[in-house]
């Protein structure tokens, strides 16, 4: 009786280490997997702020000139969607993250069809309508870049890009308040002339 009692407690404590085994190398291989995927993309995210930056700056001048026209014109290109590696394990990273991650795609694509919708009411020759859309739209992304950059950084110990003379999110910010003051005071206007016409 006892040797059966023995045996049964041997098979259970065996297959308990069995299983604590795999348990344990199944979550270091997922932690390793997550690491690699979030140095990936904390990369990506913040090449594309960095970019966002450049956009911010674009004041339509080329070396302080307007064109032979006479008019602005975005001397700095938008840049592409992020794009994100095919061949990673999203599901090893947190599931809130990966959610703010992928869907920040679609945002930027709301975004961009908002700024190419406001040439419809810029004109010559500053196209302020657009400059200052694409602005308050560019300052956003990079600010939910820098936002995304930081989670993945803090979240799996990766050591965050410094820069030397800038401070990204200090930065969007003024440029945003600034951008978003002049819109909101171009909206009313724009308000006020469609209500003086269809009374």
């Amino acid at each position: 009786m006892t040797e059966a009692i023995f045996g049964l407690l041997g098979v259970l404590i065996g297959s308990s280490l069995s299983w604590m085994q795999s348990y344990w190398t199944s979550k270091k291989e997922t932690n390793k997997s997550a690491r690699y995927l979030a140095i990936r993309l904390v990369c990506i995210l913040d090449k594309y702020m960095e970019d966002c930056a450049s956009v911010i700056k674009d004041d339509g001048l080329f070396e302080g000139q307007r064109s032979s026209e006479g008019c602005l014109e975005p001397q700095v290109i938008s840049p592409p969607v992020p794009k994100y590696p095919e061949d990673i394990d999203w599901k090893s990273i947190d599931h809130n993250l990966m959610f703010e991650i992928l869907s920040f795609p679609s945002e930027i694509e709301d975004g961009n069809r908002m700024i190419s919708a406001s040439n419809n009411i810029a004109f010559p020759p500053d196209y302020q309508d657009w400059f200052d859309e694409r602005k308050f739209y560019y300052c956003q992304f990079g600010l939910i870049a820098n936002k995304l950059s930081n989670g993945l950084s803090q979240k799996y110990g990766i050591k965050k890009k410094t820069y030397n003379d800038w401070d990204p999110v200090s930065d969007f910010t003024v440029e945003l308040k600034a951008v978003a003051k002049k819109r909101n005071h171009r909206i009313e206007d724009h308000k006020t002339f469609v209500k003086r016409i269809l009374g």
